[in-house]
């Protein structure tokens, strides 16, 4: 009985850092290096307590087969468990397993995708190799309710697949001032954008995701290097020009006359036979002279100043020129920040919810510059006033922008570093400092790569509500402590518990609380249920070890070898698998030192 209560204490005490990190987080906001050198720290140690006390002495005594088939029974297990688990919601406990289930959904997805290419008739008689090479350049996207995926006007540059969610498509853009009219809803399944993408030709409608929506992205590029090396392919794409649709559509929808498209046919099929390749039936319109001679003058957009002329070339040749009367709208109070807009001419003015803010802008000024930068939605509306041409990037070209010139990507991040991001973020959306800067942390860290800041609109799940994860959420992290329960029961004896373990335990808990609380406040969970929720793993986390202990005293030697395998398995997996790969998320290069301090003092406890 002395033991029970033993085994229940200590892991009541090994638990006990669970709400205590939950309090810290609630309290005040660590960096993310110091929480991961925390949890790296923790984990070394835990690495060690289970070698030397828990695997060491029934090795010891022989029990070979017994513990190693413990090993993998316990790791199958956990893996097993945190499959069902994430399947449910659980992976939101922690960064590590957000991302491992999202790159687990997208080969899924992936899997799909190539099932419905190998049913679509343009895609029809490829064989497997052709068909991997396309799913190469396939890459998963994510729209947030109110995205405009493309807008009228915009190039063909994809074929877009949904999988979940639904996208309008209209035939006017929302801020136009003619009536909308919708044309189709997109649900799961459905495939949009191809009439333009293969005449060569911008969008004739606006596609809007009306809900949250995901879905795949099968870029031009892969589309085109396929026409290249697959005679199918070629055959495929031939059949398909050759339907009536396509000539009614260039003609209703492109505005060509007759004799363009007969024109454009001829060329076509003759280049498509020879060449493996389409030429453009009406260019997108770029206006790329003007842009070039009012490139000088981008001084208000610091990022974008002093362009060397390959980088003024480059971006007249990517961005969309349009014209607007007055009445339209750039963007809305509330839309997602898709595009920046340089204005060349004719006036903006800007209206929040609640006042009408300054506007007087000028030729060669950005509008939407700092929300399309942090990725949130709109806090005003931008009304044209009096008519004008302005110049749109979209997030593609910024991306194709960022990976092929160093210098703005210097110049970008020296933007982020000044304080005008950081006062926006404050005073417009509410942010506390910490959460500011993580982000810009994060995104310095990808524009020194080539790659956008990331968008702070939800982290790929937008509006996320807490009532329906939260038990998904909290089995997760019962699913992490069932595993310290059984060390727990497994490791107590008559004579005590090894000091080493109790406080690897302490201190890979504290930090896994804290970092999970962290993710729980960004996502709007009430306080007292994050507390609630850590104080019930606690006090389960002892009744476990209990029980634990109890099934322990009642097994033979062998068995009892063979269980304290299972405990050692599980726990290993649980480490392998979420501690240490959080831990190398959020703090980088850090983490091997740390793992091998926290190591090295377990063994110094141990010794003491």
């Amino acid at each position: 009985m002395n033991t029970l209560w033993l085994a229940f204490g200590v892991g009541l005490i090994s638990a006990l850092s669970l709400p205590l990190g939950a309090v810290t987080a609630l309290l005040w906001r660590l960096e993310a290096r110091v929480i991961a050198a925390m949890m790296a720290f923790g984990g070394g140690a835990l690495l060690a307590a289970l070698t030397l006390d828990l695997v060491a002495p029934a090795l010891h005594l022989g029990h070979y087969t017994a513990v190693c088939s413990g090993f993998l029974a316990g790791g199958l297990l956990f893996i097993a468990l945190n499959l069902v688990v994430n399947d449910f919601g659980g992976f939101r406990r922690k960064v590590s397993t957000t991302i491992h289930h999202t790159r687990r959904e997208s080969r899924r997805r992936l899997r799909r995708v190539l099932s419905h290419l190998n049913r679509t008739p343009i895609f029809e008689d490829l064989t497997d190799d052709e068909i991997a090479r396309l799913a190469a350049s396939v890459h998963p996207v994510f729209y947030p309710a109110g995205s405009r995926i493309y807008r009228k006007g915009d190039p063909a540059d994809a074929i877009y697949v949904v999988f979940r969610g639904e996208v309008e498509i209209c035939d006017v853009e929302g801020g136009s001032r003619e009536p909308t009219h919708v044309i189709d809803d997109i649900g799961s399944g459905g495939a949009f954008g191809a009439d333009s993408l293969f005449t060569g030709s911008p969008h004739h409608v606006t596609a809007t995701a009306i809900q949250p929506t995901w879905g795949w992205r099968i870029p031009e590029a892969g589309l085109r290097q396929l026409l290249v090396e697959s005679a199918a392919f070629r055959r495929n794409v031939r059949a398909w020009l050759e339907q009536p649709h396509i000539r009614r559509y260039l003609v209703d929808e492109q505005s060509l006359s007759e004799v363009e498209v007969d024109a454009w046919f001829e060329e076509a099929l003759a280049s498509l036979d020879a060449e493996g390749r389409l030429p453009d039936a009406r260019p997108v319109e770029r206006h790329a002279a003007a842009f070039r001679s009012l490139a000088p003058r981008l001084d208000r957009l610091p990022w974008l100043e002093e362009l060397s002329s390959e980088e003024a070339d480059w971006l007249s040749l990517h961005l969309v020129y349009r014209h607007y009367q007055p009445g339209e709208v750039l963007f809305r109070e509330g839309d997602p920040s898709d595009r920046l807009f340089i204005l060349e001419d004719g006036g903006i003015s800007v209206w929040g919810s609640r006042n009408r803010l300054p506007s007087r802008y000028e030729a060669g000024d950005g509008i939407g510059v700092r929300a399309f930068i942090t990725g949130v939605r709109h806090t005003v509306t931008a009304h044209v006033t009096r008519e004008c041409g302005a110049w749109t990037l979209r997030r593609e070209d910024f991306r194709r922008l960022l990976a092929n010139y160093p210098d703005i990507r210097d110049r970008l991040a020296a933007y982020l570093k000044t304080p005008v991001i950081r006062t926006y973020l404050r005073q417009r959306y509410q942010l506390d400092r910490g959460t500011i800067d993580d982000w810009v942390s994060r995104a310095l860290k990808a524009v020194r790569v080539g790659k956008p800041p990331p968008g702070l609109l939800g982290k790929g799940v937008e509006s996320s509500e807490p009532t329906g994860a939260s038990l998904a959420i909290w089995l997760g992290i019962l699913l992490d402590g069932i595993p310290e329960s059984l060390v727990i029961g497994a490791s107590v004896s008559a004579a005590g518990i090894s000091p080493s373990l109790v406080v690897g335990l302490f201190l890979a808990n504290y930090p896994e609380a804290l970092s999970s609380s962290q993710g729980m406040l960004e996502e709007k969970f009430p306080r007292r249920r994050i507390l609630l929720m850590w104080t019930s793993i606690m006090l389960l986390t002892g009744v476990g070890a209990a029980i634990g202990k109890l099934i322990m005293d009642e097994a033979s030697p062998v068995f009892f070898a063979f269980l304290e395998g299972l405990a050692a398995g599980a726990m290993l997996t649980m480490i392998a698998q979420t501690m240490l790969p959080e831990a190398n998320i959020k703090g980088g290069s850090i983490i091997g030192l740390w793992t091998l301090l926290g190591f090295f003092c377990a063994i110094v406890v141990k010794a003491i």
